[in-house]
């Protein structure tokens, strides 16, 4: 199975980071020296995807538009969409039904990051593992707040519950999913829950009936951040700061991203270069 399409939901309204998002968009907001979105759109260019759906509030549709364009300058197309109603995750599968044209997918939500060394091949192998739908699974101490998935010593999945006050297990599925066709069958039968929205671990859960899931573990030396709120904002900005110096890399740059795939030419990179202002982010970029 080839992964080649990619859905980016960035519709949340931020309500966690008021007042930093009463006037601007939670994924435009900066984590160290790059929008949050950046991170996303890399995290989906590192699993080899170059047509993109963006998935956004209304009012920030024009604002997505005049920041990514059609993804030409990268070697990439890009689409988007709006969100008129957040009623959860999963419909963003409903959303993008033209744009998955019944081809595999991955959804990635705009506020999970992640970094480390090694992400792309991660990716590339769990993108073409043969698998009708995978997902991560991350060890943090605060389970609760996520989807939680449970194994036997084998790795064998017991159980996945949706936020439970006394979680089973440590190990919870961040905002990466990858969805064959079946998902949009599978959004059709199922059911909001009692918060009144379409739960991401409903779709998952048939994926695992049908024995069709398939479970990657994330590597210690790949760290996971969900930057719904300040604290992890900051903890998230903290870490790529030290990564970037110790490594001499920028992480999510979606222009060297774009140049290692070969999706660009060295001539195009440096066209890009120069509609850059004078930054560090561009003074890192003409290192390359």
């Amino acid at each position: 199975m080839q992964f080649k399409k990619g859905i980016i939901l960035a519709a949340g309204k931020g309500t966690r980071l008021s007042p930093a998002t009463s006037v601007v968009s939670k994924p435009l907001l900066p984590v160290y020296d790059k929008p949050m979105l950046y991170y996303a759109l890399a995290t989906l260019m590192h699993a080899g995807i170059k047509e993109v759906l963006f998935i956004s509030r209304q009012e920030d549709h024009k604002i997505f538009k005049k920041l990514f364009k059609d993804g030409k300058n990268l070697g990439m197309k890009f689409k988007y969409a709006v969100q008129k109603k957040a009623v959860g995750i999963p419909d963003a599968i409903r959303i993008g039904e033209k744009f998955i044209n019944k081809k595999p997918f991955i959804l990635a939500l705009a506020d999970n990051i992640f970094v480390g060394t090694g992400l792309d091949k991660l990716l590339k192998k769990t993108a073409s593992s043969g698998a009708k739908a995978t997902v991560l699974a991350v060890k943090v101490p605060n389970p609760q707040k996520s989807g939680v998935i449970q194994f036997d010593k084998n790795m064998n999945i017991l159980s996945l519950e949706e936020k439970p006050i006394k979680p089973k297990s440590n190990f919870i599925i961040p905002g990466l999913y990858f969805f064959n066709k079946d998902s949009l069958n599978y959004f059709k039968s199922i059911k909001k829950s009692s918060r009144g929205e379409f739960e991401i671990i409903d779709i998952i859960k048939k994926y695992l009936e049908a024995s069709n899931l398939n479970v990657a573990p994330l590597p210690k030396h790949i760290k996971w951040f969900d930057t719904g709120d300040a604290n992890e904002m900051l903890i998230a900005s903290n870490f790529i700061q030290k990564y970037q110096e110790d490594n001499n890399e920028l992480v999510a740059s979606i222009e060297a991203i774009a140049l290692k795939n070969k999706w660009i030419t060295r001539i195009q990179f440096n066209k890009l270069l120069e509609k850059i202002p004078n930054s560090q982010y561009q003074a890192a970029l003409k290192k390359l």
